[in-house]
């Protein structure tokens, strides 16, 4: 199991060796025929090898970053994937939900790859998906699909399909107003893909595939984008009622949905989690 250095989450390594830097490139992934572009952060040569790999999904439309997180799991050891959905911030091809929850499956797949984990010295069994909003969306439905996943990470869950059931389309519609910079068909392209995909990419449907996976969620009590009794609580319920072995924790902060005012926390809670998942997978 890998040892990682907690110790540098907030912290700065003041003896880092010239020969062993830690440093970043350019991710350059075809995902269905789309470049795929973002960024790839490793650690210090010398920490222990092989690395977990924590593989970051932005929401809609990626305008709110979570560049804290991913320094922070850089630093104590893990490599860091941040990728840009197909038709966001400059990758190729057209925006719908569905793409980003292919390209997720896609990336991690290639993060699993004897090609990717000899390149950048990753355990093929400590991958894990990290989302924010329409970004957990895309960490829980790639992620049920693959077995050897160690673990998902969800800061407050965007369930598209939610207000789709409860006949409140405007305030989809309201939202998906933010992705006109996006490259897509238009508004109605993404939400009729919502709409043909629904039970696909519901979040409680997710049960029975994620029931026995490490799965951490994150909350907030005054998040007006994705309330917890709509987004969050009909699967964590479903989750909490099933014995399992898997580590799975729910945590809720007094914050709105980009859990500002909490991010130390929502670190040490994301680190905590990892370091205690490792040895699982």
């Amino acid at each position: 199991m890998p040892n990682l250095h907690l110790e540098y989450l907030f912290e700065d390594d003041e003896q880092l060796d010239p020969t062993a830097l830690p440093d970043y490139t350019t991710l350059d992934f075809v995902s269905n025929g789309s470049h795929i572009y973002g960024e790839i952060m490793w650690p210090s040569e010398n920490y222990p090898k092989p690395h977990p790999c924590v593989i970051m999904l932005h929401g809609f439309p990626g305008t709110a970053r979570n560049d804290d997180i991913s320094h922070a799991l850089c630093r104590i050891g893990c490599v860091v994937i941040v990728p840009h959905n197909r038709g966001a911030w400059g990758s190729e091809g057209k925006y719908t939900i569905t793409h980003c929850i292919e390209d997720a499956h896609n990336l991690a797949e290639y993060a699993h790859s004897e090609e990717f984990t000899k390149k950048y010295n990753v355990d093929p069994g400590q991958i894990f998906l990290l989302g924010h909003s329409m970004g957990a969306n895309s960490a829980l439905n790639a992620g049920k699909k693959l077995d050897w996943i160690c673990g998902i990470i969800m800061l407050t869950p965007y369930d598209p399909t939610r207000y789709l059931n409860r006949n409140k389309e405007s305030y989809f519609r309201s939202l998906l107003e933010e992705g006109k910079i996006l490259q897509s068909d238009g508004i109605d392209a993404i939400y009729e893909d919502v709409v043909v995909n629904k039970d696909e990419i519901s979040h409680p449907n997710a049960f029975d595939q994620v029931k026995d996976k490490n799965l951490i969620v994150f909350a907030g009590t005054y998040d007006s984008v994705s309330p917890i009794n709509e987004m969050i609580l009909p699967l964590w319920q479903k989750l909490e009622a099933h014995k399992t072995a898997a580590v799975q924790k729910r945590i809720e902060y007094p914050t709105e949905h980009g859990l500002l005012g909490r991010r130390i926390s929502v670190i040490k809670e994301i680190a905590g989690f990892i370091d205690k998942v490792l040895g699982k997978c």
